[in-house]
């Protein structure tokens, strides 16, 4: 018998799943998953070679996948949540990805043997697991001897109140957010499971609040609520998140960090 989750862990889980369930379409057409620097930043860093076998943790709508297969022999493609793994599987046959194969997993406990992959990807999705470090570790333990770890994620500042404001507001918006960690944070966790940091960059990506606000299905007394909470917030907050609002006083915009880091897995 498997060792049983926490029952915070659980339900953290079962949180994730029942979001994306309800929101898988919306995270295929979204423009912020499907394009960005970000994405771009990922495949010129990943020192590609045609018989690569890679992975891509947490696919949400399939993009990271979608731009890594044209350089790899194969692509694993994962996720926790049924519906959005056959969502990512539609979008990505219909684009005429031919060499993927799909299977659900959950990014602490990879169904895949020791050093399998040369290549993980994993993008905008750790925030929602409940113990990032464990699944930093399982990358590790996939990763052939010499593999490359190209993570994005939404990140916090390190000032501990934009931090604050920061998580408030994606768990507001989003039910199934765990935590935006630090750049701090995410180094040691690669440092933690063995991975040999080689690259850092940092991102500034901007939210229409409208979008991001309907990606997410909020409703509107909340939607109304939290566009409240982020314009009423103190000056440098609004300074530091690039705070914008229409003509009529309603929230326009606001920006967040997203941060890039490329690890390997020592070869001894």
């Amino acid at each position: 018998m498997g060792q049983s989750l926490p029952a915070d862990d659980q339900d953290q889980k079962a949180r994730v799943q029942a979001y994306f369930s309800r929101t898988a379409a919306s995270y295929v057409t979204s423009a912020s998953h499907r394009y960005g620097n970000d994405l771009q930043r990922l495949i010129e860093l990943g020192e590609w070679e045609p018989q690569d076998h890679a992975l891509d943790i947490a696919t949400g709508g399939g993009h990271t996948a979608l731009a890594v297969a044209p350089y790899v022999a194969r692509i694993a493609v994962t996720d926790l949540t049924p519906t959005m793994l056959e969502t990512a599987q539609t979008f990505l046959l219909s684009q005429g990805v031919s060499n993927a194969y799909f299977q659900r997993a959950d990014a602490e406990a990879l169904p895949f043997a020791d050093a399998s992959f040369d290549r993980v990807t994993c993008r905008i999705a750790p925030h929602h697991f409940p113990d990032v470090g464990k699944a930093v570790q399982e990358v590790a333990r996939v990763l052939k001897a010499g593999g490359l770890f190209l993570l994005i994620d939404n990140i916090a500042p390190d000032d501990a109140a934009l931090d604050t404001f920061n998580n408030t507001v994606e768990k507001w918006r989003d039910h199934s957010h765990g935590r935006s960690y630090t750049q701090r944070e995410w180094e040691t966790f690669f440092t933690q499971a063995g991975l040999l940091i080689e690259h850092t960059e940092t991102f500034r990506k901007t939210h229409n609040y409208d979008d991001w606000t309907a990606r997410s299905q909020l409703a509107t007394s909340e939607k109304a609520a939290l566009e409240d909470y982020i314009l009423q917030s103190d000056e440098s907050t609004r300074h530091y998140f690039e705070v914008h609002s229409n003509e009529d006083g309603h929230l326009k915009d606001f920006t967040m960090d997203t941060l890039l880091l490329k690890g390997r897995k020592p070869l001894a």
